[in-house]
């Protein structure tokens, strides 16, 4: 009995294709290719997992022929081997690099036309938020601003700011305090106070604009100008250790205090201050009423440096026995009456 084998023109294809890279294979191993037909047939191993596991199987073969030849051989038949496999791997590893480069510089392309081509979106402005620091009586408080300047404010002290700081630091103050500025030129620091600007650039000053009392600017380090928006022409440049009041006209030049600045350490330092004055400094820190009716006594001096944890009522007292007046408290109505 005969069986009549008929094999299709795609299995011969096949066949004849496969015999015919064996003996690609084969003078690959032996080294008989030329650069071109290497480089075509390892190309190939890449995108075909067969020929791949052709080449391994083959190379297997030759080095197990080597080693029956002479054991001799055998170091260098597993030399030849462990290359092989490195150089088709490495290949892999190359082509596939390209291949995701290739992909990358589509995409690359692709969003770069995108952001030409699409239109774009209005840029937003931030969105402001304002700030409002207020001390209370008797209290004193410091504060670093979002762009790194330090504030001391204090007491019956209130300080509004609107963050983040865009196109300037511009900053409204009613009370007393002491600015420490960072270094920026790209953002003006403007203290605003009763009308008054005060600018400056990286620099340390004192402000005081309590209501009824003349607004005072005081200079310890670096630069300022001072000036009222309506007429800026008419503005003062302070050096350090100058100090101007706002007046109805303008400004006016006064002697500076360097004790000015003593209660962001919880000192009330008076020097050669009469007592209207002190008084007057006294409510204002501790919201205290006090009434004098001994009016003789008003322009009497004095000097001498109090913790402000004494209390108006405590310090005075200490004033009465140095003058000899006589005080008295209500506080009922948080009220010292000197006589």
């Amino acid at each position: 009995m005969f069986f009549l084998w008929r094999i299709s023109p795609l299995c011969a294809y096949y066949m004849q294709t496969m015999t015919h890279t064996n003996e690609q294979i084969i003078a690959y191993l032996q080294g008989k290719l030329t650069p071109q037909e290497r480089a075509t047939l390892l190309e190939e191993a890449q995108h075909d997992e067969a020929l791949r596991t052709a080449i391994m199987a083959q190379m297997e073969a030759n080095t197990l022929l080597l080693l029956h030849e002479s054991q001799t051989n055998m170091e260098e038949g597993e030399r030849q081997l462990r290359a092989f496999k490195t150089r088709l791997r490495r290949k892999r590893w190359l082509h596939a690099a390209k291949q995701s480069w290739r992909y990358a510089a589509v995409l690359l392309i692709g969003m770069l036309t995108m952001w030409f081509f699409l239109p774009k979106p209005a840029p937003t402005k931030p969105t402001l938020s304002m700030q409002t620091l207020h001390v209370p009586y008797g209290q004193h408080c410091q504060m670093t601003l979002p762009d790194g300047s330090k504030v001391w404010l204090n007491a019956n002290t209130t300080l509004r700011f609107a963050t983040p700081f865009v196109s300037e630091r511009r900053l409204f103050l009613q009370g007393e305090a002491l600015f420490e500025v960072a270094k920026n030129k790209q953002l003006p620091f403007v203290v605003t106070a009763n009308g008054v600007n005060v600018e400056a650039l990286g620099t340390r000053f004192h402000v005081k604009n309590y209501a009824g009392t003349p607004l005072c600017v005081s200079l310890l380090r670096g630069s300022v100008q001072v000036y009222r928006s309506e007429a800026p022409q008419k503005g003062v440049i302070l050096l350090p250790h100058q100090s101007v009041v706002a007046t109805n006209t303008g400004f006016e030049r006064i002697a500076f205090n360097d004790q000015i600045s003593t209660w962001q350490s919880g000192i009330l330092s008076f020097q050669s201050a009469s007592l209207a004055a002190i008084v007057q400094e006294l409510q204002q820190y501790y919201g205290v009423k006090i009434s004098i009716k001994n009016r003789n006594i008003l322009q009497t001096r004095y000097s001498g440096r109090f913790r402000t944890s004494d209390g108006a009522a405590e310090i005075l007292r200490v004033l009465s026995c140095m003058q000899g007046f006589k005080m008295s408290e209500n506080k009922r109505n948080n009220e010292i009456i000197i006589r």
